[in-house]
């Protein structure tokens, strides 16, 4: 069945991604969290729970860790100063890069055995299947 099959691929990818990530001396979430504000921006912590799709209390524990590593800070927001905004340092771009180019090695490693094309053909498929089946995946708002 195609759903055992990808789902037994996303087990193999997520373990060599973990492995990878942890070597680079960082947790998936932290990874998370960082390309999250590159992607996004400044973020309030509740908006990026909403964005990760996490427990809000979550959230400060892996905002804490980061800010200790100098990754991210935490600052008013200057048109709402009742809301902090989380943002990244320069420190913090810095790793989400190299955690990305080592995640980044971690899939490449997990579809060698298909060649190239194989591999983007693979990944479009996905993509198309995702786009179709997975409207809430953009909808913060869903349930």
């Amino acid at each position: 069945m195609p759903a055992y099959l990808a789902g037994n691929v996303g087990r193999v990818g997520a373990r060599l991604l973990l492995r990878v990530l942890e070597q680079e001396g960082l947790s998936i979430n932290d990874h998370a969290v960082l390309v999250a504000l590159r992607d996004f921006g400044p973020l309030a912590q509740h908006e990026l729970a909403d964005r990760l799709d996490v427990d809000r209390s979550q959230v400060v524990g892996f905002v804490d860790r980061l800010e200790r590593e100098g990754c991210v800070t935490r600052s008013r927001d200057p048109s709402d100063r009742r809301r902090v905004l989380v943002s990244l340092t320069t420190e913090g771009r810095t790793t989400e890069r190299r955690m990305t180019a080592a995640a980044h090695r971690s899939q490449a490693t997990m579809l060698s055995a298909l060649s190239p094309s194989e591999q983007a053909e693979l990944v479009a498929l996905l993509q198309r299947v995702l786009d179709a089946h997975d409207e809430t995946r953009l909808d913060l708002t869903a349930p």
